[in-house]
C-alpha cells in the first residue's frame, strides 16, 4: 500500500515532532507525522520547567540557546492563539523559581553556580534569605542559601503537544499511527557539497505502508536509535528514565515557585494544590514505563527533605518519562551524516520542554529556507550530529 506523497515525513509525534511539524507547515509544507506511540514518551511526563537563567551548564553556548529556548515559547503560543487554537490547557505561566543549596556542605557546588548565574542573569536573579524563601514556598525547610528567579516559568508537555496537534492538524499535517520498519533511499546518490549523498524517498511503517517524501525528519526521542540503524547512521541516544510523583495539598499552591535544590529532586506547584516531585535518573532501566518501588520511596524521601510541609499531601499519581540522552549531554540536531535529505531533532535528556520548541523551530527553518532564516540563528555546532560519526 502506497500512502500520498508528502514533503517532508516526520518520525516522532512527541513535542519535538510536532514543533517541527507546526513550523514546517506555516511555512507551506506538506507534512506527516508518524508515531509509534510507544509508551513512556517524556513529553508526557516531563515536570515542566522553563528557567534558563538557572541553566547549570557553565558552557556559554548552552546559556544562550536556553534563553532563546526560554523567549521562544510565548512567541509560539501568540501563534498557536492566532490560529484559533486554544493553548489553555498548556498551562503556561511565569511561577518564579527558587534555586536552592540546602546545606552549608553545598556551598563548593552552591557558590560558583550563584555565582555565574547572579553574572549571566543582569539583575534578573538575586539571593535572597531562607526566611524570604520559605514565605514565597510555604512547605520549605530549612535550607542555607537560595537564588530568586522570578521570571522562571512553567508549561504542561501534554497540553502544550496537544495545542500542536490541533494547530498542525488545522493546517493540513496528516498523522500516521505505526514504527518506522525501512527507509528506501532514491536510486542514485545525489550530489552535495562535493559529496554522493544518498536520498530517502520512501517508508515504511509496521512492514506494510509506505510513504513517500521528500525529505525525513527523525524525531523519535528515546528511540531514534532505532531509525539510525535503519539509516545506518549512529544516532546514539538511550533512555534515561524518569519517574515523577505528584501529590495533592489542601493548600493554594498556585502562587508558589519552583523550587530546584542543587543537588537533588526539585518540586513543581501547579493550581489547585498539586505539587511534582522529581525526577528519578535512571540509566540503566532499558525502556521500561513502570512505576517502581524504589523509585517513589526515592522522591518521596527526597521530597520530604526539602519540602517537609508536604508531609500530609495525598499522593496523586506518577509519571514516567524515557529521557532521550546523548553520550555528551547535549541534543543532536541537524543534517544525518551521508544523507542529503534526511534530519534529526533529538536527544535533548532533561531539557527536552525547554529546548523542543525552539531545536524544532531551528531545524524547521534550515530544512525548509536553507538558513537559519531571518529572525532565528543558524543550529549550533555544538549539536550536530557528525560528532558522532
Amino acid at each position: 500500500m502506497t500512502n500520498a506523497d508528502c514533503d517532508v515525513a516526520i518520525v516522532g509525534g512527541g513535542l519535538v515532532g510536532l514543533s517541527a511539524a507546526y513550523e514546517l507547515t506555516t511555512r507551506g509544507t506538506r507534512v506527516t507525522v508518524i508515531d509509534a506511540g510507544y509508551p513512556g514518551r517524556a513529553t508526557d511526563a516531563g515536570a515542566g520547567i522553563l528557567a534558563p537563567d538557572t541553566h547549570p551548564a557553565a558552557e556559554d553556548f548552552w546559556w544562550e540557546m536556553a534563553q532563546r529556548a526560554g523567549a521562544h515559547y510565548p512567541l509560539l503560543l501568540e501563534r498557536l492563539n492566532a490560529d484559533g487554537i486554544s493553548t489553555e490547557d498548556a498551562r503556561y505561566a511565569s511561577c518564579g523559581l527558587l534555586s536552592v543549596g540546602l546545606r552549608e556542605s553545598e556551598d563548593s557546588w552552591f557558590a560558583p553556580f550563584a555565582d555565574r548565574v547572579i553574572r549571566r542573569a543582569e539583575g534578573r536573579v538575586c539571593e535572597i534569605t531562607p526566611a524570604a524563601a520559605s514565605a514565597l514556598f510555604p512547605p520549605l525547610g530549612e535550607v542555607h542559601r537560595v537564588l530568586h528567579y522570578p521570571d522562571a516559568a512553567r508549561i504542561d508537555g501534554r497540553g502544550m503537544a496537544d495545542a500542536l496537534r490541533h494547530a498542525s492538524e488545522n493546517r493540513g499535517v496528516r498523522f500516521l499511527t505505526g514504527a518506522v520498519s525501512a527507509v528506501l533511499a532514491a536510486g542514485a546518490s545525489v550530489p552535495l557539497a562535493g559529496a554522493a549523498r544518498r536520498a530517502a524517498q520512501r517508508v515504511t511503517i509496521d512492514g506494510h505502508e509506505t510513504l513517500q517524501c521528500g525529505a525525513l525528519v527523525v524525531a523519535g526521542g528515546a528511540w531514534s536509535a532505532e531509525l539510525g540503524e535503519l539509516l545506518n547512521c549512529p544516532l546514539p541516544i538511550t533512555p534515561t528514565k524518569g519517574q515523577i510523583v505528584h501529590l495533592g495539598t489542601t493548600q493554594e499552591s498556585d502562587g508558589w515557585p519552583i523550587v530546584q535544590p542543587l543537588l537533588t529532586h526539585y518540586l513543581v506547584p501547579w493550581p489547585g494544590g498539586r505539587v511534582a516531585c522529581g525526577g528519578t535518573f535512571e540509566a540503566g532501566a532499558g525502556f521500561s514505563a513502570t512505576v517502581t518501588a524504589a523509585g517513589l520511596h526515592e522522591l518521596l524521601r527526597e521530597c520530604l527533605v526539602v519540602a517537609p510541609g508536604l508531609a500530609d499531601a495525598e499522593y496523586l499519581y506518577t509519571r514516567v518519562g524515557l529521557r532521550p540522552t546523548s553520550p555528551d549531554d547535549r541534543p543532536v540536531v541537524g543534517a544525518v551524516p551521508g544523507w542529503g535529505n534526511v534530519w534529526v531533532a533529538t536527544g535533548h535528556g532533561a531539557n527536552g520542554l525547554l529546548l523542543g520548541p525552539y531545536t524544532a523551530a531551528l531545524l524547521a527553518a534550515e530544512l525548509a529556507d536553507g538558513t537559519g532564516g531571518t529572525a532565528l540563528p543558524g543550529i549550533p555546532d555544538e549539536l550536530d550530529p557528525a560528532r558522532f560519526s
